[in-house]
């Protein structure tokens, strides 16, 4: 009996250890790489830790305790590009203001900031990696960059504050799930430039009154739009939209809401 119960107790700890495995591989959707060409070593200031390389800083963890984090431009006289993986997984700043240096942030960046309310990522961002704000349930809005070219899978789900976010005008892909669960999330405009939609894109994004979807988008995966009950999408009638919206049964409009900025740029064109 005794060595029954031991064989289970050691089952159980290989048990959470594995768990704590998954979550880790979940938050950065890969295992770790080897560190990319360039690398010459690891270190850590008071606030942040990061990998030196030969051109670049790489910011790899928050450990200081302040609420409102300030990233530097440079560190140890090199410039600050990147926001590694998991880099402020969990953390409880309230607030993170990036430099104009940064060009990358990798995957699972900022995921699970929980107290994290707003952001502004600056133009000189390129990339964003896939769930890089995921489960950051307080994030209210955010300031994507303009060149940024993708919505990568999974980017704001479960973002469940967020009221409203901006698409800049050169994204051509909205990833999957990238903002499902984004339950507070009352509108969603597409710029001309989307192409593609993925799977369960906006799923259960139960507060959404009405998306405006590009003619130019012609492809889209399954269940784009699944549990948006008060959902109308604006779209125009022949398009590949509206065929998707006749197939999976969605409300339709051809005609644009009026919304507070429409009426605020008629007040100021009187």
């Amino acid at each position: 009996m005794k060595r029954f119960i031991l064989i289970l107790m050691i089952l159980m700890i290989a048990i959470g250890f594995s768990s704590c495995s998954w979550i880790k591989n979940y938050a950065i959707g890969k295992e770790e790489d080897e560190k990319p060409a360039g690398y010459i070593e690891s270190k850590e200031n008071d606030l942040f830790g990061y990998d030196v390389f030969r051109n670049h800083i790489a910011i790899t963890s928050y450990i200081g305790e302040e609420t409102a984090v300030i990233v530097p431009d440079t560190i140890d006289g090199k410039t600050v590009t990147t926001i590694a993986e998991i880099a402020f997984y969990n953390s409880t700043a309230e607030s993170i203001t990036l430099p104009q240096t940064i060009t990358t942030i990798e995957s699972s960046a900022f995921y699970y900031c929980g107290k994290l309310t707003e952001m502004d990522i600056p133009d000189s961002v390129t990339v964003i990696g896939e769930r890089a704000f995921a489960w950051c349930t307080s994030l209210e809005s955010i300031r994507l960059p303009k060149n940024l070219t993708e919505i990568p899978d999974y980017t704001f789900n479960y973002c469940t504050s967020l009221q409203e976010i901006k698409i800049p005008d050169k994204v051509t892909k909205i990833g999957l799930r990238s903002f499902s669960w984004c339950s507070s999330l009352t509108k969603i405009e597409l710029p001309s430039s989307v192409v593609t939609i993925g799977d369960n894109a906006f799923l259960n994004c139960n507060s959404l009154l009405y998306a405006i979807i590009p003619d130019n988008a012609n492809s889209f995966g399954k269940n784009i739009f699944k549990n948006c009950d008060l959902l109308t999408v604006i779209t125009s009638e022949g398009s590949a939209c509206y065929l998707y919206c006749i197939e999976n049964e969605y409300s339709m409009s051809f005609e644009r809401p009026i919304d507070e900025s429409s009426d605020e740029t008629s007040a100021e064109s009187k």
